[in-house]
């Protein structure tokens, strides 16, 4: 990039010591931005610096980082995501946890690029960022308060009223201040940065909750303003009449449900079937027209007709008020429960996020307990009395709250899917859904789907690290055709595919509003003053990824962490999918994508590969 961008950063960070309850700033490294720009690739960096080896992620010398990107804030379609990095505490290794709505465009209006956070307050705190002003402030009234009620107490407090974006919460809930391995953090009522146990680091820092609020820009280079509005123009344009801009706009992410069944992508029942009788009432196209009632309710400067509350108009939830679920919750709260009724989604939907729990976890830890409850491995005594045959609905809302306040069983339940299994021995071994030493994958059944399955499997972050091209080319990638078995092709494509998520995912947008690269080329660099092109951006996308890499060999990452879980192993025994398993295959699959990654045997960087990207410093631990 050359030097210091001249659009885009406000080039400030905010350094917050719970221990000593003090504030401080720094300027951003112009190195680090000139490498990684923001994001994952920024925060990994600075992560890298910060955190101390091997420290355990509930330690108060775990750092914690918000950031957003170069993006963020603008007229970027989308463009209020923000990234939480810290360790995760499922599996000690890395996390990058992104979220939309507005908090991100908000942090910069509130004057910070990011925020790093160390230390342990001795009391329940939460931090108020106002145009550059920031205090630390107690918590007491807020603590055991859900997610949505905490946001509506602090807006209320700073002087809006409701639920508008002229101010920003960030949030735990009860699950967080127990320190639940899988507790999330949400913002702007139900807009949540879900993987790894981010909110469980931030509960573990006694933090309930950052306020940001302000009127600061985000500078833009005055030479080329009128030359990003046009790109901006371009932008918006191209994610709308994309395949999956045309889906998400009419019908948000519920729109693909119907699709994805019919290839034998919905998880159903802990992945025991691919046969759901109750599919037509789940299709995108009836929730939308026959089963809610909608306000929308729009994340920063987004186009679509995506986000929404919702109240439902029939079925036994009749009148329930909530926020409308996107296709994984949708799937996973539905047919992975064994619950045919989608207004009870809405119902369990709102009830988790207030909690504040990652869905994912919750969906596979739920599903599990079921599947050993039907099989008679477990029993109602051992579930502190709860049933939990499939679509029990008042079981599972019970065991949701038990594991946010780790009461009785929740205890355990608490400790995640993968421990979990462990706990309960051989048989619910063969049942757990997990990746990469724990992480609850995205919520499909994704054992044909073979781009979705690997690179959740390889990840560094705890969630996707490349692009899923099961059903889809992108020849502007060198990907002329999907992936559509599970052969050496997916590790082409993850080569390919993962530098290009990972240096999207620095600039501070969402995903589902991806244009061309052309124009995203173009706007960044109208924006700061850069000039980056393909290679470049590829070249920053790669750093990321091997950044990450090492970060995580120095916590411990060994090679058959890159993996799944038996029951991801297994082939489907009915449906579209049935019998075809990446089990075989996998192990050379990953092999050949070590070696054109430029990575050893054992997975990881050479010195020849850290040299050409500028990261020869990670060989002096």
């Amino acid at each position: 990039m050359g030097n210091f961008p001249k659009g885009g950063y406000l080039g400030r960070l905010l350094r917050v010591d719970l221990n000593m309850g003090s504030v401080s700033e720094d300027t951003l490294n112009i190195n680090f931005l000139n490498q990684y720009l923001g994001g994952t690739g920024l925060g990994i960096r600075i992560l890298w610096e910060e955190n101390i080896p091997k420290v355990d992620p509930y330690s108060p010398e775990n750092t914690l980082i918000f950031l957003t990107g170069p993006l963020t804030g603008t007229l970027v379609p989308g463009s209020g995501t923000y990234t939480v990095m810290t360790r995760n505490t499922l599996t000690g290794l890395v996390v990058s946890s992104q979220a939309n709505g507005y908090f991100g465009a908000r942090l910069k209006y509130a004057g910070y690029d990011g925020i790093i956070i160390n230390g342990c307050s001795e009391k329940p705190v939460y931090i108020n960022i106002e145009n550059g002003n920031v205090k630390i402030e107690d918590a007491k009234e807020l603590v055991g308060r859900d997610t949505f009620t905490t946001e509506e107490i602090l807006k209320k407090k700073y002087g809006e009223s409701g639920f508008d974006h002229h101010i920003s919460v960030s949030t735990i809930g009860p699950a967080g201040e127990q320190k639940v391995r899988f507790a999330s953090i949400v913002s702007d009522r139900g807009h949540v940065a879900a993987s790894g146990g981010v909110g469980a680091v931030m509960g573990s820092k006694n933090l309930k909750a950052i306020v940001v609020h302000g009127n600061f820009g985000v500078p833009l280079d005055s030479n080329n303003i009128k030359n990003f509005w046009k790109c901006i123009y371009r932008w918006r344009e191209e994610s709308r009449s994309s395949a999956m801009g045309k889906t998400v706009d009419q019908y948000g992410s519920l729109g693909f449900f119907t699709p994805y069944y019919s290839r034998g992508w919905v998880p159903i029942k802990n992945l025991t079937t691919n046969i759901f009788n109750r599919e037509k009432y789940f299709d995108g196209v009836y929730v939308r027209n026959r089963l809610h009632l909608k306000q929308p309710k729009s994340c920063h400067s987004c186009t679509f007709h995506h986000c929404h509350i919702v109240k439902v108009v029939q079925g036994k939830f009749k009148g329930m008020v909530g926020e409308e679920p996107e296709y994984e919750i949708l799937a996973g709260f539905g047919p992975n429960w064994g619950n045919g009724e989608p207004g009870a989604v809405t119902m369990l939907n709102d009830l988790n996020d207030r909690l504040g729990m990652d869905g994912k976890e919750v969906s596979f830890l739920i599903s599990m307990l079921m599947e050993g409850y039907e099989k008679g491995f477990i029993n109602k005594r051992y579930l502190d009395g709860i049933d939990l045959m499939w679509g029990n609905i008042e079981g599972i809302q019970t065991l949701l709250k038990k594991i946010s306040k780790r009461e009785g069983i929740g205890n355990l339940l608490a400790e995640g899917v993968m421990r979990v299994a462990q706990e309960l021995g051989p048989e619910f071994l063969k049942m757990a859904v997990y990746v990469k030493r724990g992480n609850a994958p995205h919520i499909h059944d994704l054992r044909t789907r073979w781009g979705t399955l690997f690179t959740q499997a390889i990840s560094n972050t705890g969630s996707q690290e490349g692009i899923d091209m099961t059903s889809r080319a992108m020849p502007e990638l060198g990907i002329e055709k999907p992936t559509s078995e599970p052969d050496e092709y997916l590790a082409e494509v993850q080569t390919k595919t993962g530098p290009a998520r990972q240096f999207a995912e620095c600039l501070g947008f969402c995903y589902y509003q991806t244009p061309t690269w052309r124009t995203m080329f173009d706007t960044v660099n109208t924006l700061t003053g850069s000039e980056i092109d393909l290679n470049e951006a590829l070249k920053i996308g790669y750093r990321v990824i091997n950044l990450l890499r090492m970060f995580n060999k120095r916590e411990g990452l060994e090679k058959e962490d890159d993996s799944f879980s038996f029951r991801i192993g297994e082939a489907p025994i009915n449906g579209p999918s049935y019998g075809k398993t990446m089990l075989q295959s996998f192990e050379k699959i990953r092999n050949i994508y070590y070696r054109m990654m430029g990575w050893d045997d054992n997975g990881f960087p050479t010195r020849e590969t850290l040299e050409k990207l500028d990261l020869i410093f990670t060989l002096k631990e």
